[in-house]
């Protein structure tokens, strides 16, 4: 019988200094796995994930003519461990997706939150598909927050089977752009090559950028520096 090996407390403090930029949400299941999944792999934890490190019975097989099994080593050590994935996988996910949280292994987790993000259903697909057609950026919305719901949306199609063609997801994002970047679609609209949805972030950080300094108003402050540096005539004919 092979032994099993407990996580050692460098093992869990490696493991737990992990910070990851999102949280699974509705949304992002394909974008959160691709995250998540390396990091199980590369920590040696995938196999209480995927079924491959299965739990050991609690009792070993009786032998040599004994009457009470003997208990398995391996059991406590391996529940130990499974709580610590399920523990970590349960710190990626948002409240909103919490109620999928089931089960009592990793496992359990990992396959109930399968269940609910990545099967391909019609009606998920209708809703991901009409919530991205009818994307529209909210007044208080920054343009990063907006890319970031739109990508999350397109993530989702991907995870059921239904990508989305990057020049259709540009379109549909610019279409839904707020008025004053009615400018900034004029010209990718215009370009004769396709504007490719990576390039967005750029060009809507700078169309802020310049918005914000055709804005910027001339302060009082800015106003008495600059007379102050320069003496009206009033004051060089006192002076004459």
């Amino acid at each position: 019988m092979a032994m099993i090996s407990a996580f050692t407390t460098v093992d869990k403090i490696a493991h737990n200094s992990c910070k990851f930029a999102f949280t699974l949400s509705p949304t992002n299941y394909g974008y959160w796995k691709t995250m998540i999944e390396p990091f199980l792999i590369t920590n040696n934890l995938i196999g209480y994930v995927d079924g491959s490190i299965p739990c050991p019975s609690k009792t070993l097989s009786v032998t040599d003519g004994a009457t009470v099994p003997k208990e398995n080593p391996n059991y406590p050590i391996w529940v130990s461990n499974d709580a610590h994935v399920r523990m970590l996988i349960i710190s990626t996910i948002s409240e909103a997706s919490f109620c999928h949280v089931q089960g009592t292994t990793s496992r359990d987790l990992w396959l109930s939150l399968k269940k609910a993000y990545a099967p391909h259903s019609t009606s998920r697909e209708y809703t991901l598909k009409t919530q991205l057609l009818r994307i529209k950026m909210h007044g208080d919305e920054t343009t990063d927050a907006y890319l970031n719901r739109a990508q999350e949306y397109a993530d989702a199609l991907v995870a059921i089977g239904e990508p989305v063609k990057d020049k259709d997801l540009v379109m549909l994002v610019v279409s839904g752009l707020r008025e004053e970047y009615n400018g900034l679609k004029a010209t990718i609209t215009a370009r004769q090559s396709p504007t490719a949805f990576s390039e967005l972030h750029a060009l809507l950080s700078n169309h802020d950028y310049m918005l914000g300094k055709t804005r910027t108003p001339i302060t009082p402050y800015g106003l008495q520096a600059f007379y102050g540096a320069h003496p009206s005539n009033n004051n060089r004919n006192t002076d004459k």
